[in-house]
């Protein structure tokens, strides 16, 4: 009996599920996968194979992942990343290295496992779903275990490689002894303090907590001899020193081992640590008390130690670059400076730079010097971060001010500036090689900065660069890569240089910064012709003060009383002028930047509206030339299935 025809189509679609099952089955057993994604972020390097297939069953590694099911919509990529990233390391491993995956919910036995176990707890996190912002308990976190040694990544936030996050975790669980270093203790305390006046303990700064993650760091005491089992030593604040202080880091350069100085003309974290300023007093010591107190020490000569490395500095020097590529940093001062991808199109992170810095995005330097190579030095002096073509310069006398009982203050941000070609703010300074018992080849780094390495840049890197809360990156600065790739470039550990440099890529709409860009330049030449106005009109008011003080001193016929009460009357006269064209100024000032940027506002808002129709109409089109071309497929099939002698002549 033949089978009728809705047999003949169950059996094939029964057919279609068992061949399609079959063949998902055969891909999982086989471990066959792929990564089509532009980034390839779950797929892993292959220095990270080789890590997990070195790790043997005399040392066994475990990795516990503790991970949400239900996670928030700006959190959903680093749930799958980890995830993929989990697998591969479990299809790659051998008998050495197991990974146990664990989906907790907010109040299971699991989520009290890696609570008590392993300190992992629920991070909270907001949720902005259906246009509600609330609040959610998210897990996503790792424990690796070998042995006495454990690692713990409590949450993986937005900003983080997973896969670097993870081989620095195993490089750390499986190596016998991390390698050293050693941080210098100087006045500028980013170790931790206890401040005995306030009798309070300031933490350590973030810098610390990031390098002891992947190092051993040290706390050094500047009076004696660097030990010789430091691998990297780390001075912040060089020029905080005394001299006696400054020879041990130099015998510790001389000695051809690896240092990273830093140098800031002006700490935005505490002015008096400036290099012009005077040597702190001891802790402990309060000169506001009114008591005799000993004299302070003298500062090392911190600029002959840096020429004698191979470096020329100006501390009183404070870089600018104009140039601002962020359209919601228009008000930052031009000291604080993007270096990043200019104006012209030519980047300084681009090929031929140097590793350390080669792959970044954005490094911000706030209020740094100016670096350069010393004259005959004979070393490799290599720029690793450098301004752009408007780069200028204004001195500390200029933006700082002085109080008579707070000391200085400031930053003070001038009208005027003095305009220089590009300066480097960062260098790698290497050799030249000697034999003998001649100084050995000098391995530094000088960073003309310290403030770049403040806490908001490490909770920014963790975080990502999500500055207006609608879950995209709109910054990215690459500080914390910056500050880590040295470190490792100087102890030459630099396995992990590469991985910092795998993330997601930073895609912006085009024409909305090309508008923005537009109206920034026109702001930017508002504001330009308002001061050139402002400087003319004081010109102005100044000539005509100055013609009548000439005028009164000029008259023969007046005792010098009646001058003095004419040239009183007539400098208040025109600063009354002067002062109603200030106010006029300022008015036309506001007024045209105000109608520049509302007309910049207008078109952003014309091309976010374009967008937003396309992105509704355009999607459902070939969805439906498809449903057209089935309907015509359809119909046609029906009407040659219709016998002639039915069809209307």
């Amino acid at each position: 009996m033949p089978l009728l025809h809705r047999h003949h189509r169950f059996i094939r679609w029964v057919s279609v599920a068992v061949t399609a099952g079959s063949l998902v089955y055969m891909a999982q057993r086989s471990n066959i996968r792929a990564d089509v994604t532009a980034e390839g972020l779950s797929q892993i390097t292959p220095a990270t194979q080789e890590l997990i297939q070195s790790i043997s069953e005399d040392r066994p590694v475990v990795i516990h992942a503790y991970v949400s099911k239900e996670v928030p919509r700006e959190y959903v990529a680093v749930r799958s990343r980890l995830l993929n990233i989990l697998r591969e390391v479990q299809a790659l491993s051998g008998p050495g290295l197991t990974v146990r995956i664990v989906e907790p919910a907010l109040h299971s036995e699991e989520a009290q496992e890696a609570i008590e176990s392993y300190g992992i707890a629920p991070r909270p996190v907001l949720n902005r779903e259906a246009g509600r912002v609330g609040e959610s308990q998210v897990f996503l976190g790792l424990a690796l275990v070998s042995g006495p040694h454990e690692e713990v990544l409590p949450f993986l936030d937005r900003g983080l490689s997973v896969e670097y996050e993870l081989v620095r975790a195993l490089n750390t669980v499986t190596q016998e002894k991390k390698k050293v270093v050693g941080v210098l203790r100087t006045d500028a305390t980013i170790m931790g303090n206890f401040d005995l006046q306030a009798r309070t303990q300031q933490p350590a700064w973030r810098v610390v907590n990031e390098l002891r993650k992947q190092y051993e760091v040290r706390s050094l005491g500047p009076e004696q001899p660097v030990p010789e089992d430091v691998d990297v030593l780390f001075v912040p604040q060089l020029s905080s020193l005394t001299q006696p202080q400054m020879d041990n880091v130099k015998a510790y350069v001389d000695g051809g081992h690896p240092a990273l100085l830093t140098v800031d003309p002006l700490p935005l974290f505490d002015l008096k640590l400036s290099p012009k300023e005077p040597m702190l007093p001891p802790p402990g010591q309060n000169p506001m008390m009114g008591m005799q107190q000993p004299p302070a020490e003298e500062k090392g000569d911190y600029v002959g130690l840096l020429n004698h490395i191979g470096v020329e500095w100006d501390p009183m020097k404070i870089a600018l670059d104009t140039e601002n590529p962020h359209p919601g940093f228009l008000d930052a001062p031009p000291h604080v400076v993007f270096v990043s991808e200019r104006s012209d199109g030519s980047t300084p992170f681009g090929e031929g730079a140097d590793p350390i810095v080669a792959g970044l995005s954005e490094v911000v330097v706030l209020f740094g010097g100016s670096l350069a190579p010393a004259s005959g030095h004979e070393g490799e002096f290599t720029p690793l971060l450098t301004s752009g073509p408007s780069t200028g310069f204004n001195t500390f006398d200029e933006m700082t001010d002085r109080h008579i009982l707070f000391g200085v203050q400031g930053p003070i941000v001038p009208s005027k500036r003095t305009m220089t070609p590009p300066v480097v703010q960062a260098a790698r300074i290497v050799g030249p090689e000697s034999s003998g018992d001649e100084a050995k080849g000098k391995n530094v780094i000088v960073v003309a900065d310290l403030d770049m390495f403040g806490d908001q840049f490490f909770a920014m890197h963790e975080r990502g660069g999500d500055i207006d809360g609608d879950g995209l990156d709109d910054i990215r600065f690459d500080n914390v890569s910056f500050l880590m790739n040295s470190i490792d470039a100087l102890s030459g550990d630099e396995g992990l240089v590469d991985l910092r440099k795998r993330r997601a890529m930073y895609r912006r709409l085009t024409r909305v910064d090309d508008l923005t860009k537009d109206a920034r330049t026109k702001r930017e030449e508002a504001i330009q012709a308002a001061n050139t106005t402002a400087e003319a009109s004081l010109q102005e008011a100044q000539a005509a003060l100055d013609a009548a003080v000439k005028a009164v001193n000029e008259r023969s016929d007046l005792d010098q009383t009646t001058k003095a009460v004419m040239l009183k009357s007539a400098e208040e006269a025109e600063n009354r002028r002067l002062a109603a064209k200030r106010e006029a100024v300022a008015r036309d000032k506001a007024k045209a930047i105000a109608k520049v940027e509302a007309e910049h506002l207008r078109e952003v808002d014309a091309v976010q509206n374009e967008i937003r129709l396309m992105a509704v109409l355009l999607p459902p089109i070939p969805a439906l030339f498809l449903g057209a071309v089935i309907f015509g497929r359809k119909r046609r099939r029906e009407r040659e299935a219709i016998p002639n002698a039915r069809k209307k002549a």
